[in-house]
């Protein structure tokens, strides 16, 4: 199981976007004119790969509780242990502290990494202008005169070089225009041959898993587990290492998509509303959009964004039948039902193992699962469930 690692943190950076709704696509955005800057500069291309990715990562830490430089910290914290180049977490932990402030706040060049202060300017631009829609005059003296007004905010190199950029024809409409900005930073900006084996790979989906789980106190780990469980059933089934691999990851990011749900959701004890219904079920298909941008990943993208689908038809949101899920949909749909059932929830509390099985069973017997399935897996589990740590 092989990854292009720039693929991967693309594609993995898109959810912490969309989570962010009222500022999207920030920290593609962000990037973007890092990238920019640093190749204005001068920066060699191991600089700029981590100024790059810790632009598309800067904001990993963040959530409703935290204070900026808590989600600094946060952030840089879980980066530490992922096989980015060495400066990635400083970038982000740096990445709030502005170059120029006050004179008795005022902090050294070494201090705070080059890199990190131009994903602040990078940063403080794109919340400003981001939003822009049409590139008019107004907007270019709007650029020009926030510039001036905040250039002792930031050192001098760095504005030099955004008012290079800033200068050329192409930098609007590059810049305002999501499909060019795209397509410009991945073709002409930013190059990277490393690839992620298993390890590396796991590593990161864990991550993001956790950031998922954390947004509900009451599925603290359900991700973990989901993904423990869907190994141990493949392994048990008999599927080739790759195949338990691929479902470990799926199981992991199954529900990355619920960073696009308002959190209220998640806690509510009364009975959804329609509207409610409706956004809950919207979350596969926002999973799917996540892991279809990471090249490789077709078959974990089946796996995970199919975790609610039924053989009848009757699951979401597609509404997939058995002809077009295969035994890994369900696999992994069994085993999401289980971990959920066997977890409290704020409208309901958990339930044994024993009853977990007899309320699968009876989705089966309505064709919600294969019969044949689904005794197998309760087989396994009943032999090997305390075996799962």
């Amino acid at each position: 199981m092989k990854v292009s690692r720039y693929s991967l943190i693309n594609g993995l950076s898109y959810a912490l976007d969309i989570a962010d709704e009222n500022n999207f696509p920030h920290s593609k955005n962000t990037a973007y004119l890092s990238a920019l800057l640093c190749k204005e500069m001068g920066l060699n291309d191991e600089t700029t790969l981590g100024v790059y990715y810790a632009a598309l990562l800067h904001n990993i830490g963040k959530s409703e509780e935290c204070l900026p430089q808590e989600h600094c910290e946060i952030g840089a914290g879980m980066l530490y242990d992922w096989p980015l180049p060495k400066e990635t977490p400083k970038y982000v932990l740096f990445h709030h502290d502005l170059y120029c402030r006050d004179d008795s706040k005022k902090l050294s060049d070494m201090y705070i990494p080059k890199g990190a202060r131009i994903i602040c300017f990078a940063s403080e631009f794109d919340s400003m202008f981001g939003k822009s829609i049409a590139i008019t005059p107004d907007l270019y003296f709007e650029i020009n005169n926030w510039l001036n007004a905040n250039r002792n905010l930031f050192d001098d190199e760095i504005t030099r070089a955004f008012e290079n950029l800033f200068k050329r024809e192409d930098f609007l409409p590059g810049y305002f225009n999501h499909e060019t900005r795209n397509r410009l930073s991945e073709k002409n900006l930013i190059k990277d041959e490393k690839y992620f084996e298993f390890e590396d790979i796991r590593k990161i989906a864990l991550c993001f898993a956790g950031i998922v789980d954390r947004r509900c106190s009451f599925t603290y780990d359900h991700s973990r587990e989901v993904a423990k469980l869907a190994k141990k059933a493949t392994a048990f089934l008999g599927y080739d290492t790759e195949t338990q691999d691929k479902m470990y990851i799926a199981g992991l990011l199954h529900d990355i998509g619920k960073l696009c749900i308002n959190t209220d959701i998640f806690y509510k004890h009364d009975k959804l509303s329609l509207r409610e219904q409706f956004e809950i079920k919207q979350h596969p298909h926002y999973t799917r959009k996540i892991l279809e941008k990471i090249d490789g990943f077709d078959d974990i993208v089946e796996f995970a964004s199919n975790h609610h689908e039924r053989i009848d038809g009757s699951g979401y949101p597609y509404h997939l039948r058995s002809a077009h899920l295969g035994e890994l949909d369900m696999i992994m749909a069994i085993c999401n039902v289980y971990q959920a059932l066997t977890e409290e929830r704020p409208n309901r509390i958990s339930v044994s193992s024993d009853k977990a099985w007899d309320i699968i069973g009876k989705m089966a017997v309505n064709q919600h699962f294969d019969k044949t399935l689904y005794k197998r897996l309760k087989c396994m589990f009943k032999k090997t469930l305390k075996q799962v740590a």
